[in-house]
Formats: structure tokens, C-alpha cells, sequence
């Protein structure tokens, strides 16, 4: 008999780490754009072939098994490797070179990034990148599944298996439209929100990542109808801007839109909440050569731009010698916090 690793399909790992994260067998078929009867099938095929009960579910439960966890771990891992391979390759020459995927959560402004995207490319003009642009949720399952070397998102609370850091600090401020009842009133009370209709995001729920915004709502007695609802930080703009009912919205990305006329600021005038974009890792990312010189290029970068300057300051006052783009390939790590390589300094701002 053909041992098992020559007969696997693999698809059907990649469709069993799906169904777990998703915990729900409808909810995985609809994130692969699969049917559910089809992911229903992979399972049955795999635990056939693995001879072992994977998951336990009916109407009331989803649980998975021992075996299943174990199948789990060890399918994450050979994806891990797998998504590793191209990179290690094209990495055999002693220019830094690669590949570099990112998960970003949508509507991301922050001018501390730009900089270390435009300074990182004059360093290792070799590295390529990929940004797959999607919700909060969706970026901490992706690196779950190390389909990302780094994301960036918003986060209630940090995945044991996933490892942060605070990038920027956002403060949300309620705003409306040209053509809402309240553009153009100032110095209005609070009060007159408390029955405006509301445009919401979708994790603003008290269990959501904007749970600040929800509490704020919540305390506060604002009560009016949620009357549009999207993930989309542009498609939330979008509504606020046609009239449809009051928004939150962090401050600094719609200020141009304030000075312009186009929306008008609410109360309370100093903010609803601050809440804070991470950057998260997976605590046992074990990064390509190229993966590595950006994780510590960024980290490095962070050390030198204090908190609250970087939404609007980037690298640009920060001078030092260029380094050396071929500088030998770091190596592959696994570690709680990537290290900052000292002498992986910042070149120059542009002129």
C-alpha cells in the first residue's frame, strides 16, 4: 500500500484548516467559494483517509478531536512551508531578494508607513510585495494561517498564537454629510445625536473591534436606527457623505474632507475613542530571507518614530548612513518579537 503522504490530496488540508478556523463547515464553504456539500465531502475524504474522526458536529456543537487538533497543527505548518518555498529559492543569490506577503485591514492612512515602504524599496529594490486588503477578522486568520508574513488590523484582543504591536492610534470622531440636518450647527450638545439615524461599521458590536464605539453609543443614550452598515471604512465615507445619517470615522483620514466642506464635525468635539491599529506576527513565524529584512527594517523603524508622531510624520527626519543591500540573507528565526538589527540603519529621506 502507498504511504499516505504520496496518495494525500492536499487540497483537502487546506480545506480542513478553513473549516476550523471558521468553526462551522457553511461559513468555510462560503469563505472558499466552494459549496457547502463539497466541504462537506473533503472532510469525509480526509478523515477516511486518515482513518480518524476529525470533528465532532451536529446542530448544537462544534468540537474538534484530539486527532484533529494534531491534524491541525501539522497541516498550518505545511502550508507555512510551502508558501516558503518560492522565496528560499530566489534567495540562493547573496542580494537580499523575495518575496513579501501582507495582510492589511481596509482604509489604512498613516504616513510613518508610506515612509517605510518608500525607504525599504531604495534599500532592497529586489524584495517584492503582495497586500491583500480585508477586514480585521480576515488579517488575524490569514497570519493564523500563515498566509501573511505580517498584518495589520484592529484587535479587541490578540490570538494566543499571534504576537502584536501597537503601529498607530486613531481617534474617532462623529461626522455628517453636506446634505444632513446638522451640517453647518455648531457647538451643538450631544444630546442632538441621541435619535440620528446611523451609519455603523460592521465589528462596531460590543463584541466587535470597535466595541469603544458601541459602548460610547451605548452609554450615552444614542439610540438612532442603524440605516447603512459596511466593513468598508470608503463605503462608510460613502454613505455618511450622501446624507444617509451621522458616522464615526478616525479624524485624521477625513480631515481633508472637513477643511473642504464636504463633512462636518459632531460632538463631542474631542472625540468618541482612541483605538489602535496592531501589527501582528505569528509568535512561530519562521521568516524568508526577504520576510526578514522587512520585519526587521519595520521594527527598527518603530524605535525611531515615537507613537503619536506617526499618522502624520514619517521617516524623513531621521538621517542616518545608507546600509548595504547585500547584506548577507538573515537568518530564518522563530521568536516572540522580531529583533531589531542595529546595523540595519535608515538611509536617508528622499530630497
Amino acid at each position: 500500500m502507498r504511504p499516505i503522504h504520496d496518495t494525500l490530496d492536499w487540497n483537502l488540508l487546506r480545506t480542513f484548516i478553513v473549516i476550523v478556523q471558521e468553526e462551522s463547515v457553511s461559513r468555510a464553504a462560503a469563505r472558499l467559494y466552494l459549496s457547502q456539500p463539497a466541504v462537506s465531502l473533503s472532510l469525509k475524504r480526509l478523515e477516511e483517509r486518515l482513518g480518524q474522526r476529525l470533528i465532532e458536529r451536529d446542530s448544537h456543537r462544534f468540537r474538534v478531536t484530539s486527532a484533529g487538533q494534531v491534524v491541525y497543527r501539522e497541516a498550518v505548518e505545511i502550508y507555512a512551508n510551502v508558501a516558503r518555498l518560492a522565496s528560499e529559492v530566489g534567495n540562493s543569490q547573496t542580494e537580499i531578494s523575495g518575496h513579501v506577503s501582507l495582510l492589511f485591514v481596509t482604509g489604512i492612512e498613516c504616513r510613518f508607513l508610506d515612509s517605510v515602504f518608500a525607504r525599504f524599496h531604495r534599500c532592497f529594490p529586489q524584495v517584492t510585495f503582495s497586500i491583500q486588503d480585508m477586514s480585521s477578522h480576515e488579517v488575524q486568520q490569514g497570519l493564523l494561517q500563515r498566509q501573511g508574513a505580517l498584518g495589520i488590523c484592529l484587535a479587541r484582543q490578540t490570538p494566543d498564537q499571534l504576537m502584536s504591536q501597537v503601529l498607530v492610534r486613531q481617534s474617532y470622531h462623529y461626522f455628517c454629510g453636506q446634505t444632513h440636518p446638522l451640517f453647518g450647527r455648531q457647538n451643538l450638545p450631544l444630546e442632538a445625536l441621541r435619535s440620528e439615524r446611523y451609519i455603523s461599521f460592521g465589528s462596531e458590536q460590543l463584541d466587535g473591534v470597535l466595541s469603544p464605539l458601541a459602548m460610547f453609543r451605548a452609554k450615552e443614550g444614542l439610540q438612532g436606527p442603524v440605516v447603512g452598515q459596511s466593513s468598508s471604512l470608503q463605503e462608510i465615507q460613502r454613505m455618511v457623505h450622501a446624507g444617509w445619517g451621522i458616522g464615526c470615522m478616525p479624524e485624521h483620514i477625513v480631515r481633508r474632507e472637513v477643511e473642504q466642506g464636504q463633512l462636518w464635525p459632531l460632538p463631542p468635539y474631542g472625540g468618541v475613542a482612541d483605538i489602535d491599529l496592531h501589527l501582528m506576527w505569528h509568535r512561530e513565524a519562521r521568516f524568508s530571507a526577504a520576510e526578514s529584512t522587512f520585519v526587521d527594517f519595520l521594527h527598527n523603524a518603530l524605535a525611531k518614530v515615537p507613537l503619536e508622531d506617526r499618522l502624520h510624520r514619517g521617516l524623513e527626519s531621521v538621517r542616518a548612513p545608507e546600509p548595504d543591500a547585500k547584506t548577507a540573507a538573515p537568518e530564518n528565526r522563530s521568536s516572540d518579537t522580531p529583533r531589531m538589527i542595529d546595523s540595519l540603519t535608515l538611509p536617508p529621506a528622499d530630497t
